[in-house]
This record gives C-alpha cells, structure tokens and sequence, in this order.
C-alpha cells in the first residue's frame, strides 16, 4: 500500500467484502474460501478483456498487482496475465479507420459487464447490492483518448466493459465495437507475463488493455490488487 501510494492516491473498492482487513485500499483476487465457505476474494476478476475501472468517470490510472500465491502444475506456473498495447493498436489502424472513430464516444458499464460474465458462465462473485449499484452508472468516454502523459492516442473500448457506440445506429456500432476489439488483441501487440511468488506489477491502464488466464482450477491463488485514481478521459 505505501508503493502504491507513490503513484497517487489508491481507489477504495466498492467491493469491500473482498478486501483485506483495514486496508479498503486492497482487494483481494483469489479462488480460496473463507472458514465459513463464503470467497475470500473475486474469484472472477480479469476473465474478459478490460482495462481497469473503465466504468467510473475518473478511471484507474495504474494498477498494482502483487503475487502472494502463485498455482503450479507440473512445476510450471499457471495463472498468467496477458497485456495488450492500447496505442500499438491505435497506431496500427488504417488512416480511414482513425478518421472514422476519432471524436467518436462509447458506453462503458459495470452492470453490462457484469451480464456479459453471466452469458458465458463464468460469473463467481457475489451480486451487487442496490447502493452499489446505484453508485455506478453507465459513463462515455473517448473511443480515442489522449494518454495523460505523453499524449499518445491510445484505444479505449474494451470487450469487458464498452456496452455501445454512442450516437451509431445498434448494428453499426456493435459491428464497430466488434472490430475494435478483436484489433486490440491481436498478438503483435500483447505480452505475457507468467506470475511468481513475490512479483509486484505495475500497468498503465490508458496504455494497455489486460485479460486474465483461468487454467488453474482449484489450485490456490491469491494476489493483492490496488488501483490508482487517474483524470477524466479526454
């Protein structure tokens, strides 16, 4: 928590039942059980692709992920985390496509999120109680936003959290989202980080997106997560 407090000011989660104790900074990601059956931590977390807090108005900056227990088969670990270049994939576009979405906004939403997870089977987490739900609405950003930084323009759509192209008729615009984000995933932009014990990483989620790889089961694991408030999308 005091690492990640150099990079700014971390994010309490809305998800308190998952975070560690006295620490509403820090949420748990793990598939352990609590003594009383109930999940020690999201069990779910990164399963589409995403990049983090996108459905808040000030999404996270940085995120900071820390490997307390790592799953192991046949001594290879499992559990990986897959990065792709938000404005690799940008860069890559044809001209035509760049000059199609730029001033373009899209729909990022929890609730939907949390639907697309239901469709696939592959929701764990407990629902969201009706204040939560309450304090967060749908919000639009940039389909093209500006890093904060060095000013790249970085693609912001994701699979897990864009809902729809604002002001595009439905079927135009899915079939844009669509496009979006099988683009962003392309292997030439992604890296692949294979998690140890002990491994503290860092990301910028305006420059990249990230997916979580689920091949491990029942194997215990557990890391730490901390999310730093970034500005509004521009």
């Amino acid at each position: 928590l005091k690492f990640a407090q150099l990079l700014g000011e971390p994010r309490a989660s809305f998800y308190n039942r998952y975070g560690v104790a006295e620490r509403p900074e820090l949420t748990i990601v793990s598939n352990l059980k609590r003594e009383d059956g109930e999940a020690l931590g999201i069990a779910d977390a990164g399963m589409l692709w995403h990049t983090d807090a996108s459905y808040l108005k000030t999404p996270d900056m940085y995120t900071v992920l820390y490997g307390i227990e790592i799953p192991h088969k046949d001594g290879q670990p499992l559990g990986d985390t897959v990065f792709s270049s938000a404005w690799g994939a940008y860069d890559a576009l044809p001209p035509e496509m760049k000059q199609r979405i730029d001033g373009l906004r899209a729909v990022h939403s929890f609730t939907a999120h949390l639907e697309k997870k239901r469709a696939k089977g592959q929701l764990k987490r407990a629902p969201l109680t009706e204040e939560q739900k309450n304090a967060l609405p749908d919000v639009d950003h940039p389909v093209v936003r500006r890093h904060p930084v060095n000013g790249r323009k970085c693609l912001f759509v994701t699979e897990g959290h864009t809902s729809q192209i604002v002001g595009l008729p439905e079927q135009e615009g899915a079939q844009l989202l669509e496009f979006l984000t099988q683009h962003i995933t392309k292997p030439q932009f992604q890296y692949r980080h294979s998690w140890r014990k002990g491994d503290l990483i860092v990301w910028d989620n305006c420059a990249v997106q990230h997916l979580a790889v689920f091949d491990y089961g029942d194997i215990p694991r557990r890391l730490h997560r901390a999310g730093i408030f970034g500005p509004v999308p521009v």
